[in-house]
């Protein structure tokens, strides 16, 4: 939770803070230049997790949160910030894949979904509470102190990670090799195909869902956040249980389901906006918070249904040997969603004036896929690996 509060703690002012150095055409790369750094420490991070040990990659990926922390309120340049930035992604391209083989490791297989749950709620928790507490802190105590909170807070996880004991074999330390085969651990890429389907949306959300929100009449840019995230909160402390007991596979196909029905109803929304926008008129209402809560309700009901599956599922492809790798793999493929995500994001931002029904037009088509994989891939108990 401290880690996930960490660096989610500065989220909804990095915008501002980019345009403030004159970076406003480069607000669509924050969440990229943060994940492309990320992306290229996933597969180093499997080998260093499973020979160096869990608790070296949950350490490594501190300490690059608690440097760009710091580092942050000195750079005046938006070539400068985004190389910050870019410094930052490296802390989740470590730090998750050492606690999520952790959580595998020290938990019993016929748990694992319940496991992923819990860690997957905590992790929620800290975003949630992050977005609140950054913004009260800019608010009242400045930038700079959000930042200097931010590397606080990713000391006292580096703290608490110290504390950890290692659960590497040590008879399962290897050499390393650069090669396909030592970088990327294949048996997984079906829960790793999936996430990135469902976290395309995760990188345009992020990116437009502020403004969007603004757009539509509520103040609070991160209303549609607090919804989702608050609601999935309460679904991963059952849907681990679901996952566990009938598949991951079926546990995704209900994760993905529900996000469909979000995306047509941010569309539905879209819509209407643009058509208020275009024609003047005053009398074509936008619909109310009812449409707008409900697809923030459905997009947390398949968050909170997709991680700990996806997770869990992952962990079941891998013995203890290979565990780390399989996390890596999975991770890799949500930071080349989140990526996809972002990317276009910026080119609907760019090229079409904010064009909301191509940015969830693609988010929606990307859960349709993982809804059909998902039905294509229910087998035995577990889901197939």
């Amino acid at each position: 939770m401290s880690f996930f509060l960490s660096f989610n703690l500065i989220l909804p002012e990095l915008n501002d803070e980019l345009r403030n150095r004159g970076g406003a055409e480069f607000v669509g790369w924050i969440i990229p230049a943060f994940s492309f750094s990320a992306l290229i420490a996933r597969p180093f991070s499997g080998w260093i997790t499973d020979n160096l040990g869990r608790r070296v990659a949950m350490i490594g990926g501190c300490l690059f949160c608690i440097i760009a922390g710091c580092f942050y309120p000195w750079v005046t340049s938006v070539a400068g910030f985004l190389v910050v930035r870019a410094i930052h992604g490296f802390s989740t391209g470590f730090t998750p894949t050492g606690f999520t083989a952790f959580t595998a490791d020290v938990v019993e297989e016929s748990h694992r979904g319940r496991a992923m749950g819990w860690q997957g709620m905590f992790n929620n928790l800290g975003t949630t509470i992050g977005y609140v507490l950054g913004a009260l802190i800019a608010l009242h105590f400045g930038v700079d102190w959000m930042y200097y909170t931010s590397a606080a807070l990713a000391a006292t996880a580096w703290l608490l990670f110290m504390q950890l004991p290692e659960t590497r074999v040590e008879s399962n330390k290897r050499k390393f090799t650069f090669s396909l085969g030592q970088l990327f651990y294949w048996p997984a890429w079906k829960p790793s195909l999936i996430m990135f389907l469902v976290c395309i949306s995760l990188g345009s959300i992020l990116t437009v869902m502020a403004d969007f929100t603004l757009a539509l009449g509520y103040e609070n840019k991160g209303l549609f956040l607090s919804i989702y995230i608050g609601v999935s909160l309460l679904f991963r402390l059952v849907s681990g249980r679901i996952s566990d007991l009938l598949g991951r596979a079926w546990s995704t196909a209900i994760g993905t389901f529900s996000q469909v029905l979000s995306m047509l109803i941010l569309l539905y929304l879209a819509i209407q906006l643009n058509h208020q926008t275009d024609t003047g008129c005053k009398d074509c209402g936008i619909p109310g918070f009812a449409w707008f809560g409900m697809a923030a309700v459905f997009y947390g009901i398949g968050q909170g249904f997709n991680a700990p599956s996806l997770f869990a599922w992952a962990s079941d492809t891998a013995d203890a040997q290979h565990r780390g790798r399989a996390m890596a793999m999975l991770f890799m493929f949500l930071e080349l969603g989140i990526i996809v995500g972002g990317l276009t994001a910026n080119f609907f931002i760019e090229g079409h004036s904010w064009d909301y029904l191509g940015i969830f037009g693609v988010s929606g088509a990307g859960f349709a896929a993982g809804l059909i994989l998902s039905l294509a891939w229910i087998g035995n108990r577990r889901g197939p690996a």
